[in-house]
């Protein structure tokens, strides 16, 4: 649909797949819409606008899906506005994920790879008092070619300023490979393959960038040695290159001795289960950065692959982990990543699983639905081969965590090297974790500190809408505090001394700090400890929704007067708890499970630190 009068003319150039549909609207209010095929066209609507001030014109992409294994999106390739041409990419674009409330905005971008709105903030010259729609005139270099065979179009961005080889679908291995499209005559182009574009960069030390063109590319695996340190295979602009897997590529991107490699702005797809995307060894400074994962096994593995970062990657069913970070690669930083279904063929491990390494910053991601954990840290070998410490856990969001199995966290902790790890786990929020048989004997907890985790720190973090709230498992001198834990149908904390595995080296457990937390009991229960009365020296919490005449704290083998189970003051009677109070902390909205807390929270005025929930899941 789209409108035919009116004293603003609006014009949308763009394509997509599988027919994908868009909204045009104005001030949030829609005036026309579209439907795209695999050719670019123009979309005009014409409108009434009150001229002379701003307004905001927006392209809502809404019916985003996987079809028979072929991946529907949009591209917007220009947006003119009486007369006036935008791209998507201009400083005043941007884009609003998911629904159109400005609560998970990123940069403006021509493909619209998920559910969403390109929105450009179009000032009042965009609008002038007497508006007329003037023809838009491409530049000289993007003119119609005269000649009768079309030519393929022009990409949606800038060309590249820095010099690379270009690799194309319509490429040639024996043309220059420095052009990126065939010049007229046919005798010069980019490259058809990135074996080529690998050779080309290995003999030419000027160029250490490949472009990648949009297509589909079913290639044989790419591996990388030390001649390859320093080079970049990266997407052309916003065009979608799309690297296939298979049965002769279970590795898509291998590396050995290549160092401060960067892959970015990709499209991995078809992996085998067993294989990896990318597969890093002794491949130091990599960068993993913007790329879409689907499907497949593993992500992207690295190991002995020191100061790599895995940043801004969409993770989409990948069979097995979507990020792991294995020994020997200290000092890694994951940050910004979207899991979604990790874990999907294998049920494995975790969305995100760093074992064997220190130093390690997994930050700002958001992991949905994961079968077993979505983010796990830390050792399970007893004799510290894989030891793994000072692991920095920050402003994650974790959601719908331990889907297919009853013994996990959403964020969860291993140390079976049995030290002190220095972990930190801060400012996240973890909720609806769960287990395959919810109602049973489970041991399913937000955070999760198994196996003799000891020496981390749990502060900040929002933990509600679980079975459990936070637990620890026979580590020692950890320390819990100013956390929200609420609303978790089991036990809101939860400590224990045996552990099932085999290998322990005799520390019991003990000075654990558990203070200063909101501790929210609408539903489940208080606190559960099973062990000695030292496991855990309770303080200065602050209890919320907790029915004093109920039993809501339970400890064993040590009792309370009234036995294992008590009500709070039976609880304290035994020695738990100095200084703590009941109190209403002021959630801003726990009826829609929002339990962050309000500017008048009283727990302020008593040393709670303000928890960031702005600068909780994904950074844009």
């Amino acid at each position: 649909m789209a409108t035919t009068s009116g004293n603003s003319t609006i014009t949308v150039s763009a394509k997509g797949t599988l027919d994908a549909h868009f909204n045009l609207l104005v001030d949030s209010k829609k005036i026309g819409e579209g439907t795209t095929d695999a050719t670019a066209k123009d979309f005009v609507f014409k409108t009434d606008i009150v001229q002379g001030q701003g307004h905001k014109v927006e392209v809502q992409y809404d019916n985003d899906g996987i079809f028979h294994g072929t991946d529907r999106n949009l591209i917007v390739n220009e947006i003119t506005i009486n007369g006036k041409s935008v791209l998507p990419t201009d400083d005043h674009v941007s884009y609003d994920k998911g629904a159109l409330d400005g609560r998970n905005v990123a940069d403006g971008q021509a493909g619209l790879w998920w559910n969403g709105t390109l929105v450009v903030d179009a000032d009042k010259s965009y609008f002038p008092t007497s508006a007329v729609t003037t023809p838009t005139v491409p530049p000289v270099s993007e003119a119609p070619s005269t000649d009768p065979t079309p030519s393929t179009p022009a990409p949606s961005v800038p060309k590249p300023t820095e010099p690379g080889f270009y690799v194309a679908t319509n490429g040639n291995d024996s043309w220059s490979g420095k052009l990126a499209a065939p010049n007229v005559d046919g005798t010069d182009g980019p490259f058809a393959s990135l074996q080529k574009a690998q050779a080309a960069m290995r003999a030419d030390p000027n160029i250490d960038t490949t472009y990648i063109r949009g297509g589909d590319y079913h290639q044989n695996g790419l591996w990388l040695d030390g001649q390859d340190s320093g080079v970049t295979f990266a997407g052309y602009g916003s065009e979608k290159a799309v690297i296939h897997g298979g049965s002769n590529a279970s590795v898509s991107f291998g590396l050995g001795g290549a160092k401060n490699v960067t892959i970015e702005g990709l499209t991995f797809a078809d992996g085998v289960v067993g294989g990896h995307y990318v597969f890093a060894d002794n491949a130091s400074g990599l960068t993993f950065a913007n790329n879409a994962v689907k499907g497949g096994g593993y992500g992207i593995t690295v190991q002995n692959s020191a100061d790599s970062k895995v940043i801004g990657n969409q993770f989409d069913s990948t069979g097995a982990e979507a990020i792991f970070v294995k020994a020997g690669s200290n000092a890694t930083i994951v940050s910004d990543n979207h899991i979604t279904h990790p874990n999907a063929a294998d049920r494995g491990d975790a969305g995100i699983w760093i074992n064997g390494s220190s130093d390690v910053q997994v930050t700002h991601n958001l992991v949905e639905d994961s079968p077993e954990k979505a983010i796990a840290v830390g050792s399970v070998q007893t004799d510290g081969s894989d030891a793994t410490h000072r692991v920095t856990i920050a402003n994650n969001k974790v959601v719908d965590a331990n889907l297919e199995s009853n013994d996990g966290g959403g964020i969860y902790l291993i140390n079976r090297q049995q030290d002190l790890t220095d972990h930190t786990v801060v400012n996240n929020e973890v909720t609806g974790t769960t287990a395959t048989n919810p109602s049973g004997d489970v041991a399913s907890w937000g955070i999760y500190l198994d196996d003799w985790t000891s020496g981390a720190t749990v502060k900040g973090n929002i933990v509600h809408g679980n079975i459990g709230g936070v637990f620890l498992h026979g580590g020692w001198d950890n320390t819990v505090t100013e956390n929200v834990i609420a609303d978790n149908s089991g036990a809101q904390i939860g400590l224990q001394q045996p552990v099932a595995w085999s290998g322990w080296q005799g520390h019991q457990m003990s000075g654990n700090d558990i203070s200063g937390n909101v501790v929210d009991v609408r539903d489940g229960t208080a606190v559960h400890i099973y062990g000695p009365a030292n496991v855990g020296n309770f303080h200065n919490n602050f209890y919320s929704n907790l029915d004093t005449s109920k039993d809501m704290f339970d400890v064993w083998p040590q009792v309370m007067a009234g036995g294992g189970k008590g009500d709070l003051a039976e609880w304290k009677a035994a020695g738990y708890d100095n200084g703590s109070v009941q109190l209403d902390p002021a959630f801003v909205n726990p009826g829609a499970h929002d339990y962050s807390l309000a500017s008048n929270s009283p727990v302020y005025g008593m040393g709670f630190d303000h928890i960031p929930t702005h600068d909780i899941g994904l950074i844009g």
